[in-house]
């Protein structure tokens, strides 16, 4: 200890103003560098919240849109279902009374049908006009 004693009483005073001085100077870019740090943090989180906010909106805005293009397009296949069916029940409904209103000769009983043949034993319509109602026709040109 007597060898700093000795040290300290040959340093001048304004060497240890000076060196107090760049302590308190060290001590204060230490803080200013902190406060900086903490302060581009909040301004980095700050604008990270922002996008995200706005991507959010963005994403909902979204959202709705296709919700209302998606109803929009199924309503057009609605109607457009609607008008297809009413051509097919349109053409079916036509044919069927064409066919109701021809008188056309039936092909008798003991005529083979122009389906399959029946299996041996099978439980069924006992064939001619009762099993196959549209086959037992007979064509335009025989009535």
């Amino acid at each position: 200890m007597s060898a700093l004693v000795k040290l300290a009483g040959r340093v001048p005073g304004w060497l240890y103003g000076a060196v107090l001085a760049c302590v308190l100077v060290g001590a204060g870019m230490l803080y200013q560098r902190a406060q900086g740090v903490a302060q581009g943090r909040a301004a980095v989180q700050a604008l990270w919240n922002t996008d995200k906010t706005t991507r959010a909106a963005a994403e909902t805005k979204a959202e709705a849109q296709r919700a209302a293009e998606n109803l929009a397009q199924a309503r057009q296949q609605a109607v457009k279902a609607a008008a297809i069916k009413k051509v097919y029940d349109d053409e079916i409904n036509d044919v069927r009374v064409r066919l109701a209103a021809a008188e056309r000769m039936r092909k008798p009983a003991f005529c083979a049908s122009a389906g399959p043949a029946a299996q041996a034993g099978a439980v069924g319509a006992e064939g001619g006009a009762a099993a196959d109602p549209a086959g037992g026709l007979l064509p335009d040109a025989v009535a």
